[in-house]
Parts: C-alpha cells; structure tokens; sequence
C-alpha cells in the first residue's frame, strides 16, 4: 500500500514538475539566442555531433562513467549525495567552462575569438553526453511499471543542471546572462502552471 502511494506521489510530483522543465528550455533557448551567432552554431553543432556518435559511432558511455567515478569520489563522505551527485553534477561540462572563463578572462581567446565556438561546441557536446547518458541509467536502473522514478528524478535533474550551467555560464563571461535567464524561467514556468490552473479549476 505504501509503495503504491509513493509511487502515485512521484508521478503527481513528475506532472508537477513539468512545467519547470519547459519553462527551463524556453529560458535557456532565449540566453542562447541572444548569443554571437558563431557561438549559437557551435551550441548546435556541439550538440548534434553528440546525438550522431551516440546512436551511429559511439556512445561515450565509459567516458561518461569515469566522469561519475570523479564526482563520487569528491563526494565520498557524504553518502546520501555521493550516490546523487554524479548525476547533478556534469564534470566535463563544469570543466569546459572553467577552461572557457580561464582563457576569456585572460585574454587568449586568438585574435578574432577564434577559440569561442570550439569551447561552446565541447560545452555543448558534453552537456548532451551528461543528459542523454544520465536519462539512460535511470531508466535502467528503474525496474518498477510505469518508470515513476525515472521520471521524477531526470525532471528534477535536467532542471538543477541547466539552472547550473546557466549561472556558470553568466559567470563565464559576456552575452549570458543568469538573470535574464531566471526572469524567463519564472515567468515561462507561472504562466504555464496559471495556464493549467485555470483549465482545471476555474469554468
């Protein structure tokens, strides 16, 4: 009786969470729109490139493990979020941006800016590997009907990750801003849940 209630509980939690998840999109989508348009192609391109080698040459996913591996082990102490970090944390993400926000600040980004689009197009392609990768372990490890916990988990950590990476991102440098991004957020996300409110509730 129990396990069916929580389960229902995840699934009304999952549901609930939705609209964060696209109102997350929407405001990210609207950051990187105002980007350089060089960078938006390495965004596009970084991320393409990660879906081909995922379904047609290869997958990452020993890359991938060896990134939780890290992660966890930062995390060793802490045994509650040892066992959750790995999957809330994109190390090779984090890395690219750090990398990025070092040679930015230092100047040394070439003559033209030439280095921006290869850090985008790793930042990108990485942050598509932590996602894809991520949703595909839960997924597996979820062995009960209807996936509730895969669900309620890759929900709640697709939208940490992006918020994350959007306040690394502002912190990076220029043309990304975690304000703006919080703005669009809230007011994508209020709109929706006022929208569904009103369906439901108000005739």
């Amino acid at each position: 009786m129990v396990e069916r209630l929580l389960v229902v509980l995840k699934f009304i939690f999952a549901v609930l969470l939705l609209p964060l998840v696209v109102g997350t999109v929407v405001a990210l989508q609207s950051e990187i729109m105002k980007l350089d348009p060089l960078l938006q192609q390495a965004i596009n391109i970084g991320t393409l490139a990660y879906v081909l080698m995922k379904f047609f040459v290869y997958d990452f996913d020993a890359v991938y493990k060896f990134g939780q591996g890290l992660v966890g082990g930062c995390f060793q102490f802490l045994k509650p979020v040892m066992n959750f970090a790995p999957y809330v944390f994109p190390i090779y993400t984090i890395l690219g941006i750090i990398a990025y926000a070092i040679f930015n600040a230092a100047g040394k980004m070439g003559e033209h800016g030439e280095l921006g689009p290869v850090f985008f197009t790793v930042i990108a392609f990485t942050f598509a590997m932590h996602i894809v990768l991520t949703a595909q372990d839960l997924y597996t490890k979820d062995s009960m009907a209807g996936k509730p916990d895969y669900f309620f988990a890759m929900a709640l950590i697709f939208i940490v990750d992006v918020f994350l990476m959007a306040m690394l991102m502002s912190l990076a440098g220029k043309g990304f801003s975690f304000v703006n991004f919080f703005k669009s957020l809230s007011a994508a996300s209020c709109d929706m849940y006022v929208g569904i409110f009103r369906q439901l509730f108000v005739k």
